[in-house]
């Protein structure tokens, strides 16, 4: 073989080697708990076991290769006629395993929402938990979905246009102040968002401030804690956590709570705030419109 050959024989070599390499190439993200998720092609056929991850995977553009959805998960409209597998604590592992997912991905940290993981991790299905607990951990777990997904630069898009969005609400309403804000998350039990949970940096976003400042999702808290954290704002989530049966005005001693008291109540949707979406920058919306008309810069 003459050199020019063995070099032509060589180079065509080292292409066939490099083409394999991207045919077999694996994608591969890190999620929210360390682990390592990989597949060998980008995931069509998607089972969420979170409503908030249901709605990101759709915002995404990618609402038709989910397969299966938690009995929940009613947004976007063409969710609710997925195949329903349980619910995120407590999925049927028959069903999802019909349903033949090359992705399945939970939202919940919680040591009972891991026996499934570990279950269909053991059966080689891989699966995937993102927790986010404000802006930039959903924004990474937008731009990760994509890349499982295949369209790392889809997923980026929606993200700069989400921020864009965030950037103008805060311009264009400006305040007086940083008012502060609690965010009831269940009545008569007194829950209410601690600094872990992803209400707070809506909060934040819109221009307040959460006074509990306690490192946890949820806090515990006495009326007479309330009392003395004087908030400006008290917001009540209405959803499956907080039916709202008893109004705060008409609830024992709650008039002595300085925002009850000046009338300033905001109820609001508990699948709008409580679940880390990319509609959540329409809650920030929602609260910094409230809060302008309080508290509007002169």
């Amino acid at each position: 073989m003459s050199g020019m050959n063995f070099r032509i024989f060589i180079l065509s070599i080292a292409i066939i080697f490099s083409l394999s390499n991207i045919a077999f190439s694996k994608i591969t993200i890190i999620d929210d708990t360390g682990y390592k998720v990989m597949l060998k092609r980008p995931a069509l056929r998607i089972v969420s076991l979170y409503g908030g991850i249901t709605e990101t995977v759709c915002a995404l553009g990618f609402c038709e290769r989910l397969v299966g959805v938690t009995k929940r998960d009613w947004w976007p409209r063409e969710v609710q006629q997925k195949t329903k597998v349980g619910t995120h604590m407590r999925p049927n592992l028959e069903i999802i395993l019909g349903l033949k997912p090359d992705l399945v991905i939970q939202g919940s940290v919680r040591p009972g929402s891991q026996i499934i993981v570990e279950k269909l991790r053991a059966m080689s299905i891989p699966v995937a938990i993102f927790n986010p607990v404000d802006f930039d951990s959903l924004f990474s777990e937008m731009k990760r979905i994509g890349i499982l997904c295949g369209d790392e630069k889809g997923a980026l898009h929606k993200i700069g246009m989400l921020k864009k969005q965030l950037f103008q609400i805060r311009k264009s309403l400006p305040l007086s102040k940083r008012p502060k804000v609690i965010f009831e998350v269940s009545y008569p039990s007194l829950l209410v968002a601690g600094e872990k949970n992803f209400v707070t940096d809506i909060i934040n976003m819109a221009g307040g401030i959460n006074p509990v400042k306690k490192d946890k999702k949820l806090v515990k808290l006495s009326l007479e804690a309330i009392i003395s954290l004087s908030p400006d704002v008290y917001i009540i989530q209405k959803g499956p956590m907080n039916h709202l049966e008893t109004p705060p005005t008409k609830r024992p001693n709650f008039s002595t709570i300085m925002a009850v008291k000046n009338g300033r109540i905001l109820i609001v949707d508990e699948f709008l705030f409580s679940r880390p979406t990319p509609r959540s920058v329409k809650a920030v919306k929602t609260l910094r419109e409230y809060l302008y008309k309080i508290f509007p810069k002169k």
